[in-house]
């Protein structure tokens, strides 16, 4: 048998979770009408397998299967992060840690560039439809949550889209849901790439012509590095290409000049209109709510061709409460961002990490406190310089609060985190507020606030780090069993533990 090779193939990961006993086969026919997303909820919220539904209620025998929660946390017994794991082949086991310091390692090496195929090559060209056959409202497209505004056909696939002069191709993730039978909906907004490059189309009287493609079922590594905060101007394709050890293999789209990989599920092209709108929304985003009569103008997508393999299947996020691919893949893939930047500006940081249960509104640092010493910073001139340099930065347009903490606390361990943020700051004292920086319109407090209209500000630097600690040494003993105790004790009795009568 062939090896698996999950990070490159959609279906070799999908094989991969089910040799691990992480994917369920629902062959009972299932509703996309709520009672797909609501499976998919209880399987975020419970860590279970991920569910992959053969028999969705309308669907026809190639379009489509659906596949929920790819990127789920779950059980401990492979690896709570394995399918993050797998999107990057790396063994199941590695913990999130080590995922954020393997994309890292990756940038320092020589980026891969695509490798074009044959039509005859691309399993995503077996099927094509033209234009006027093609009827985005027959599709079995889930309505995900109550409240939502439609029926979500893109939360797991990636756009691509290109400058006017062929410079920058962006891979890049943003909803998508169906407004009529030939077009979809979804956010265009600022300073996400996907607007930056619609913006140059216009630039050059193009804006209602701006080519571009939809794709479905992509390689995994591909799929999460277009969740990545990456600089502006760089192609995400070659970076995949340095994380795989090998080139993406891509093939030309039907009606325009965009590459896509090649083993995608479903490809949808066509042409996107900035001026073109219709109300998008509301939908159940990161943060977990449905706010009603929460619709926006959006651009449209027209869909021109619709090209897939057999049997496609469909990869599908259903965003809420902690944890799905909202929180483990955005917020991881900005923490590993966050620290390269920290790296890049001689910042004092030995590790950055975005909560999953602060629902990717925290970035916290954790400080080396001896190199901090050396700052001879005061806090308020620390978290006014970390919060200059982040909240000006894409890295930081999500993050509302960035939680700095000693070099003693495991960041990746919310139970730690949570325990210094309450102990070690003073509410508002040790609070430095940002007010003329950009606010994340979809936090919840920015969305249903009067700063909604004006986008500033609604940011601040917690400081968790005792004012002692910025100049010296601060003696004291953590009363828990790890922290608290002889190493030497604590071993002992790790080792006798069943001995006093646990299990």
């Amino acid at each position: 048998m062939a090896e698996l090779n999950p990070a490159l193939q959609f279906r070799d990961f999908l094989q991969a979770l089910k040799n691990e006993n992480d994917l369920v086969e629902i062959t009972e026919e299932v509703d996309p009408c709520l009672e797909l997303g609501a499976i998919m909820r209880k399987a975020y919220e419970s860590r279970l397998p991920a569910p992959l539904f053969t028999n969705v209620k309308g669907a026809s025998k190639d379009l489509f299967s659906m596949f929920g929660c790819p990127a789920g946390l779950r059980s401990e017994e492979f690896g709570d992060h394995g399918r993050i794991a797998h999107h990057l082949g790396l063994d199941p086991k590695t913990p999130i840690k080590d995922i954020i310091d393997f994309l890292l390692d990756c940038k320092k090496k020589k980026p891969i560039p695509p490798k074009v195929v044959s039509f005859a090559e691309a399993e995503c060209k077996r099927h094509i439809i033209a234009e006027e056959d093609i009827h985005l409202e027959k599709l079995p497209t889930p309505l995900l949550h109550q409240s939502d505004g439609g029926k979500y056909l893109q939360t797991y696939g990636m756009w691509i889209l290109q400058t006017p002069d062929k410079k920058w191709t962006n891979w890049s993730i943003a909803r998508g849901m169906v407004a009529n039978d030939k077009q979809i909906t979804g956010l265009v907004i600022k300073p996400q790439h996907i607007r930056q490059i619609a913006d140059a189309w216009a630039a050059v009287g193009k804006g209602d012509e701006i080519p571009f493609a939809l794709c479905f079922g992509v390689p995994p590594a591909a799929i999460l590095v277009s969740s990545m905060p990456i600089p502006a101007g760089q192609s995400e394709s070659d970076y995949i290409g340095a994380i795989l050890g090998e080139p993406v293999p891509v093939v030309k789209c039907e009606t325009n000049d965009l590459m896509v990989p090649a083993t995608s599920e479903m490809v949808l092209e066509g042409t996107l209109s900035l001026n073109n709108t219709f109300k998008e929304g509301p939908f159940g985003e990161m943060h977990g709510y449905v706010f009603d009569n929460q619709d926006h103008p959006c651009p449209l997508y027209t869909v021109k061709t619709m090209t897939y393999r057999d049997n496609a299947i469909l990869p599908v996020s259903n965003p809420g409460v902690c944890t799905d691919e909202t929180h483990t893949l955005i917020g991881s893939l900005v923490a590993a961002e966050a620290k390269q930047l920290a790296i890049d500006s001689n910042l004092p940081i030995i590790d950055a990490f975005v909560p999953y249960e602060s629902q990717a509104l925290w970035l916290v640092l954790k400080v080396d406190l001896k190199k901090l010493q050396e700052l001879k910073n005061t806090p308020e001139e620390f978290s006014k310089m970390v919060g200059d340099l982040y909240f000006n930065n894409k890295v930081g347009f999500i993050i509302h609060e960035i939680v700095l903490v000693a070099d003693d606390i495991d960041i990746f361990n919310f139970k730690e985190v949570f325990w210094a943020y309450v102990t070690r700051h003073t509410p508002v004292a040790d609070q430095l507020n940002f007010d003329d920086v950009t606010s994340f319109p979809l936090a919840p407090f920015v969305s249903q606030s009067p700063r909604i209209k004006t986008m500033r500000g609604g940011k601040c630097v917690t400081n968790c780090i005792f004012k002692q600690e910025y100049v010296g040494k601060l003696d004291y003993v953590t009363c828990s069993f790890e922290k608290g105790y002889p190493k030497d004790l604590v071993n002992s009795i790790n080792e006798n533990w069943k001995k006093y009568g646990y299990k």
